[in-house]
Parts: structure tokens; sequence; C-alpha cells
């Protein structure tokens, strides 16, 4: 019961959170303040009229908002990691992580992240690595009755926990709340846009006290004062781009799922389009997950069958669920006759596992390991020579060595020191390269994207199977124990000159994505345990959906379908959304450049404000309601084709076009204003005026998409503007057609010279801006 209360609790306290950021906006406050005022002054008809759309407008807000939530709710219940519970009559059963409470018996294997604090029973050679809480790499072994605590990754081993608290009461579930919290940990472009409002919203409240002034000091009316102060409020802080771009970025987050990539977090959708270094894990990203034996070998005059009893010994006693132990296990169908008194758990830190030998073969101790962790303690010369010239035929065709060998003793040691090993069998095994990969990887260099390659496994087999992929490898492969050579101020330099890294420990791999994140922003695609603090570490982790249950709770990009290949459809999705949104946010700033200009101008000039407030919500349903249609449209449908984008900051790439291009456009509608006075038109002033900023809106909005398509334009986009135009020339004719509405947005019908004139002085705009457009492509001065 008290787990469902905090649920609900939890839910309400996430859509309060969006009703709040759509209703105690600084724009809103401002307009319901202009509705009391003009209510109270008499206005009645007007401030009735401005209160019930500010209303609408701001509950289709909340609603799009709470459903992005809710199917992100649902994306994220449906890949949820779970939990193997063991209840007293040892029953199995998979369970939320939120649904553990104090008492309930959890099942822990290699790749968990221990979803609570807990007291280990009937620990089989646990290991755990407490890198996320201590920020320490190395994992340490762990006994009955020990406390582990929540956030704990399984190295090695597997174990029976005793929970003592709760999952909501403990450190990993503040972290995935964190990280599906979407609102509060802003990205790059969420962080440019809130500047751009928060910047936007002080120039208001410095505008604002001189329009009442300069009211008081003209004898304007109250109510015009009101008018002049939300008609300024609406025009100069573009709130409504804050909830639109999480928005975008939400439908971006749905929207990858279709293409098989789950964001775990929201800005994601961002940071996909953001890769400049791209490493990986070989097996399972590069390759298949799965590996098949190709065969089975022993040193000349060893016994096959022994060989075979003492190998499918090891692969059955040690506990060890790794793939290659599995591909192992299906190779060899005959039964053993061993018996175990202790077993070392394999380790990526050690790379070997082991197990000691009782009964009949008590004193012999068997590991299963990488060939060159053995080569150096071998007793037998000739079997150096043999297992060595097997490790390059193999690996210098892709093909992965794994050898079992035998020393004597009964003490299973962390090391290798003084031992003395003779080779039981040596198992050959290859993966097949995933399909698509080689397109994926062609996808990212294309892009300039630097793809690096860190494995465990062996140098030549990485270095083969990156070359089929098509990676551009870069220097020389480097193994871990190079690595350990490199000083700390070398270190990231000589990280940038190589591609290949092989043989990498896990505390390596967050080494070298600690040093690439200085060179750009980095991405590590992994599914083991032993990729999870670097994919913890990167600018952005992704894992695979079948991959360590630990490596999956950290990413923020899952590939459900397990493949690399899919990533390509993300990033180009991301690519889309991130160019909307600057195309969004282009629109928006162009309009508050025009708002400020015409402000100042009618200011020297000493004219008041020649909007209301209804009148800029008419204007904001033609410059920016109309064509966000078709942007939202364009955010999910990727083009054929993007451009890279730039190096610059968002805020530069959204700035200085709409900036320059506001000079001339309002050098138009400035002169409109003064030959509509001219002509006695201050009664239409105010529509004569709107209809200007909506033409001249709606021009800039076709240049600022081509922009982004090399000042060109697609027959398809032809068509959506020609669409675009038609409906809002239709709209318009409607609006004025209908009494309610002209009265309700405070306009009139305008006279045909009045059309006439606003028309052509909007081509000249048009043309000036065609110039100014092919001007920025030329320079490549943005985006």
């Amino acid at each position: 019961m008290k787990q469902k209360l905090l649920l609900y609790i939890k839910k309400w306290q996430d859509i309060r959170r969006l009703i709040f950021r759509n209703v105690f906006l600084l724009v809103n406050v401002i307009i319901f303040s202009v509705v009391a005022l003009l209510i109270s002054f008499g206005d009645t008809r007007e401030g009735v009229f401005l209160g019930i759309i500010l209303i609408l407008n701001t509950l289709v807000g909340i609603v799009r908002d709470i459903h992005a939530w809710t199917i992100l709710e649902q994306l994220q219940l449906l890949t949820a990691v779970k939990i193997t519970t063991v209840s007293k009559d040892g029953t199995e059963k998979l369970l939320l992580p939120e649904k553990i409470q104090s008492g309930t018996m959890i099942k822990l294997k290699l790749g968990d992240q221990i979803p609570c604090d807990g007291k280990l029973i009937a620990v089989h050679g646990l290991e755990v690595n407490e890198g996320i809480i201590t920020g320490e790499s190395n994992s340490f072994a762990k006994s009955d009755g020990e406390m582990v605590f929540a956030g704990s990754i399984v190295s090695s081993g597997h174990a029976l926990l005793e929970a003592t608290s709760s999952f909501s009461d403990s450190r990993i579930a503040h972290m995935t709340e964190n990280i599906k919290e979407h609102s509060d940990n802003s990205s790059p472009i969420q962080h440019a846009i809130s500047q751009i409002v928060k910047y936007s919203g002080y120039v208001l409240l410095a505008v604002i006290p001189f329009v009442i002034y300069r009211g008081v000091i003209h004898d304007e009316s109250s109510v015009t004062i009101a008018r002049s102060i939300g008609a300024i409020a609406s025009m100069f802080v573009p709130q409504g781009l804050v909830v639109a771009t999480t928005l975008m970025l939400a439908y971006g987050a749905i929207y990858s799922y279709r293409r098989h990539v789950l964001l775990q977090e929201v800005n994601a959708t961002e940071k996909l389009g953001r890769i400049r270094n791209l490493c990986m894990d070989k097996t399972g990203t590069l390759t298949e997950s799965t590996l098949t034996v190709d065969g089975m070998l022993v040193p000349e005059g060893k016994d096959i069958h022994e060989a075979e009893n003492l190998a499918r010994g090891y692969v059955d006693l040690s506990g060890d669920s790794s793939e290659t132990i599995i591909a192992i296990q299906k190779f060899l169908t005959k039964p053993h006759t061993l018996q175990t008194s202790h077993i070392l758990p394999f380790s990526s830190g050690r790379q070997y596992g082991a197990i000691a030998l009782s009964g009949s073969h008590t004193g012999m101790i068997l590991a299963t390991g990488a060939p060159e962790t053995f080569i150096e303690h071998l007793r037998n010369e000739e079997e150096k020579v043999w297992l060595r010239n097997l490790v390059t035929t193999n690996t210098s065709s892709g093909k992965r060595v794994i050898c079992i060998v035998a020393y004597t003793g009964t003490e299973l040691n962390s090391n290798l020191t003084d031992t003395s090993c003779d080779i039981v069998a040596v198992f050959v095994l290859h993966n097949s390269l995933r399909e698509g990969v080689s397109k994926a990887i062609n996808f990212f260099q294309n892009r300039g994207v630097s793809i690096y390659i860190i494995s465990g496994d062996n140098p030549q087999t990485v270095q083969a199977i990156a070359k089929s992929a098509g990676v551009v490898v870069r220097g020389e492969v480097v193994t871990g124990i190079q690595m350990e050579n490199w000083s700390d101020s070398e270190f990231d330099t000589k990280i940038l000159e190589h591609s290949i890294y092989a043989r990498i420990k896990p505390e390596q791999k967050e080494k070298i994505i600690e040093a690439l994140k200085k060179n750009g922003f980095t991405a590590m695609v992994g599914d083991g345990a032993n990729d999870a603090l670097a994919i913890k570490k990167a600018d952005l982790g992704i894992a695979m959906f079948d991959g360590a249950k630990a490596t999956r709770q950290i990413a923020s990009v899952i590939l459900t379908r397990n493949s690399f290949s899919e990533l390509p459809a993300g990033v180009k999705l991301a690519d889309n959304i991130i160019e909307n949104i600057e195309i969004f946010t282009t629109i928006f700033l162009n309009q508050i450049f025009l708002g400020y200009f015409l402000f100042i101008f009618v200011s020297l000039l000493g004219y008041t404000y020649p909007f209301t407030p209804l009148n800029i919500t008419f204007i904001n349903y033609f410059t920016i309601g109309i064509p966000s249609i078709f942007i939202f449209y364009w955010a999910t449908h990727p083009k054929d084709s993007i451009l890279p984008t730039s190096g610059q900051t968002f805020l530069r790439r959204v700035f200085l076009f709409p900036f320059i291009s506001s000079v001339p456009q309002f050098m138009c509608i400035s002169l409109i204003f003064v030959l509509t006075l001219q002509h006695s038109q201050r009664d239409h002033i105010n529509t004569v005026m709107a209809l200007t900023f909506i033409a001249i809106g709606i021009v800039f909005f076709l240049f600022t998409q081509s922009i982004h398509n090399n000042g060109k334009t697609s027959r398809k986009r032809k068509f959506q503007f020609t669409l675009l135009t038609t409906v809002e020339v239709a709209v318009l004719f409607f609006a004025f057609k209908s009494p309610f509405l002209t009265s309700v947005f405070n306009v009139r019908v305008p006279s045909s010279p009045v059309l006439i004139g606003i028309t052509s002085i909007v081509l000249v705009c048009a043309i000036v801006q065609y110039v100014i457009t092919k001007f920025f492509v030329k320079k490549s001065l943005t985006f």
C-alpha cells in the first residue's frame, strides 16, 4: 500500500511540474495581470477574450506536455530492468526495482547493478565494483554477511542478497530519477533558450516602467497603458519556445524508439547529434554477442579425451555464464567426472578465472582466459611456441583464442605469480560481424566522427575485425600494458594518435574516455559489465538491450534490437530535431528583434505601440502557430541528407541570421507605419501592421529553412510552402469575413489599396531577404 501511495505521489508531482512550467511563466503572469486590469478599467470584452485565449493556449500546452510525458513513461516501463527475486520456497520471480522492500531476497549475477542496500547471503566468488559510488575503479571480493550498497556492479561471481532497505530509499533510485528527469537536467540547447528567455525578460522589465511613465506623461488612459504592456510582453518574451523545445526533444525520444533507439533521458536526443568521438567495444557491438567454436586443439602428445573432460568440468563448475563459456559448453557434449572445492570467477581485471579441483584431481587447478595471460607462465617452451603460432594464425583473421591451463596447487590466488602451467586445451572461436555495421561505421566517419575500438580481446583479433568493419585505423594497436607506461602528461596526446586499444582493463576504458572528452563530445557503446563505468563516464552512454543490466541502467541510450547499425537512424533523427529547433528559435528571434526595433521607432516618434495583446496573439498564430505544424512534422520525419552541424554554438547559429534579416524587415515595417499614418488610417494601423508582420514572417520562414538546405528548397518543401501560404491566406480570409473573429482579435477588414501597398513593400523585402540568405549560405555564417 505504501509503495502504491508513493508511486501515485511521484506521478502527481511529475504532472504538477508539467502544469507549473506551462502556467507560471513571466508572460502569463503579465498577461493575466493585464486581463485583470482591463476588466477593472472597464474594457471587459477585450479582457475576457484575452483571458479565454490565454487559458486555451495554456491548456493546449499542458495537454501536449502530459501526452509526451505519458508516452515516455510507457516506453521506459516497456524496457525497464527487472530484478530476479527468490521466495522462501526457492521460486524465482522477476520484479521491478521499485517494488523491492526490506527483506526481499535478490539473486545477483555477473553484470547486475545492485538495486538496494543489503546483506550478502550464499556468496560464490562475488566481486563488486563500487566505482559509481566511490569513484574507484577496482573490484572488491565479498563474503557471506558483508554489506553491499545500491549502485555497485557485480563484476564477478554470483550471490544471494537480502535487502535491508527499499528501492526508493536507495542511492540508485535517486540516480535513476535524475536520469529520467528531463526538465532539471538542461541540455546545451535548453540552457541557451533559457538564456534567451531570461534576458528578454530583463529587457521587458526595463521597458514596462518606461511605458507606464510615457503613458502618464502623455495622459494616455489606463486601458491603453495596460494594452501596451500586454502587447509588448507577448512580443518581447518567447516563453512558448521553452515548452516547444522540450516537446520537440520529447517527441524526438518517442520517434527514436520507433527506430529501435530508446532514450532514457530526453536530452539524449540532442546529445546523439553532437557525437565527435565514438568509442565501442568489439564483441557485441561490431560483432554478434554470440560466439561459435571452430574447434578445440591440444598440444602434441596430450590426451584429447582427458582434455575434453577437464575443459567440460571447468565450464560446468566455474559458474561462468559469459558468451565464451556458453559457446564452449555447447561445443563439448560429453559429461565430465570432476569435482571442485573452490572457485575464482572470471574477472575482466585479472583476465582469467579458475577452479580448484577435489576428489581424484585434488591438487590441480584449472584456469581459463586469454593466451597472453598464461603464455609467460608455461613450463614447456615447445608449448609456448605452439601457442604463440596458434594465436598469430587465428587472430590475424579476426578469430578469438581461449586457453585452458592446469597447474599444481590448492589455493586460488588473484594472480599467477610463481606459477608453472601446462596447456590443457585451446579453443578457437569467432563472432560474425553484425549486419549493417560497415554501413553504420561509414556513416559516422563521413560525419567526421573519430571511431575508437576499446576491447579486452587480442590485439590482432581486434584490428582484423575493425578493418573488416571499415574502421579507419590510426597508428598502431595499443595494449593495456603499453598504456601503463604512458605518463600523465603524454596520455592526452597519445590517446588521439591511435584508434584501436586491445587487452584493456575496465579502469583503463574509463581513463581513455576521460581523455577523449577533452577533445570533443564523446560517446561509449558497450554491452558488458566491464563497459558500465566507461559508459557512465562518457558524455553519452549507449548500451545494448540484451547487455548487462548494470550497463543498461546506466546508459542514456539503449539499442533495443542490440544492433549498432540502428544508431545512425537515431542520429539522423537527432540532427533533424536540432535543425528544426534552430528553425523554430530563429523565427521567434526574428519576431522579437522586429518587436524591439518597432518599439524603439514608435517611441522616438512619440506614438504608442500599435498593437494590443489580442493583435499579437493573432500575429503569432500565423508567424509561429501554423508554421510550427510544419516544423514538428519536419522534426520527426528526417530528410535523406542533413547538413552537418558546424562547431558554432547554438546561440551563434540562431542569433546572427534573424538579427541581420530584421534590419531590412524593420525598414519595410517602419515605412508602412509612416505611410499608414499619412493616409489617415490610424484606426486601422494595428490591422495594417499585423498583416505586415504576418507577411514578412511567412517570407522569413521560407528563407530560414532554405539555409539548412544550402540555399536550396526541395520540390516537396516547395509544395509544403505553397500549402502553408494557401492555408494562411484562407484562414486570414475567413478571419476577416467573421465578425466574431475580427471582434475577438481587434482587427478590421483592410482596404484593397492597403493590401496592394503591403504586398508591394513585402515583395521588395523578400528580394532583400533572398540576397541576405544567399550571402549567409555562401559565407557559411550560420548553421
